[in-house]
């Protein structure tokens, strides 16, 4: 086993990750709020990462490089589940403004946020709705694992690649959950609604016009 691209590999996927997205923005949402429900959306996101990398390691990442009209398919559903889910955080975010101006306080807690199984299933849609992780551990995968590595490698590869997810989305959703974290920005959820609304619908509007422009 080559260490040396491995570390290189492992460089590559942490730098990645911990780029702003829409995983990251969930997690701030719903860690501002609970706890229980950030760590239930990591969960989400981990499991959707786990699909996405074994199809890569399967080849499908291969397939859809080369069959564009399934990747328009897929950016199109994806891309209409993310705009759906910044509208409705776009929404949130203006009654909790309006109440804020008015002098009242926004929703705060677990309440505002469902069960544990609904935030688990947002992170776990959340991360499959975004096509371009399947192409970026294709393109991390193929660059730096060696050509017919026996199943034990892939093993450790795809393993590196999960644990380290589950341990920076976990770490922020753990960080930022901290009651003196909490404390402090309890009245700017309002506003970490919007921005999150405007980044998952930014993505999700541009995902769609990616997808309908190849299917056309």
């Amino acid at each position: 086993m080559n260490w040396a691209a491995f570390t290189a590999m492992l460089g590559i996927h942490v730098v990645g990750m911990t780029s702003p997205g829409p995983d990251i923005f969930l997690i701030l949402r719903m860690a501002t709020r609970s706890r229980k429900h950030a760590l239930a959306a990591v969960a989400g996101i981990v499991t959707g990462s786990t699909v996405w990398v074994t199809l890569t390691v399967v080849g499908v990442a291969a397939v859809l490089s080369t069959h564009p009209t399934l990747m328009g398919a897929i950016q199109l559903l994806g891309g209409a589940y993310l705009t759906y889910m910044g509208a409705r955080m776009l929404l949130g975010a203006i009654r909790g403004i309006r109440e804020l101006n008015a002098g009242g306080s926004p929703a705060v807690g677990a309440a505002a946020l469902g069960s544990l199984g609904g935030a688990f299933r947002q992170g776990l849609l959340t991360n499959l709705s975004n096509p371009k992780i399947v192409l970026f551990f294709a393109a991390v995968l193929s660059q730096f694992m060696p050509v017919g590595a026996p199943a034990w490698v892939q093993l450790v590869y795809i393993a590196a690649l999960l644990v380290t997810s589950l341990l920076w989305f976990g770490f922020i959703a753990i960080t930022v959950s901290t009651e003196i974290v909490v404390r402090r920005v309890v009245s700017a959820g309002p506003w970490i609604d919007l921005v999150a609304g405007v980044v998952f619908a930014a993505l999700g509007v541009s995902f769609v016009w990616q997808g309908v422009a190849t299917l056309t």
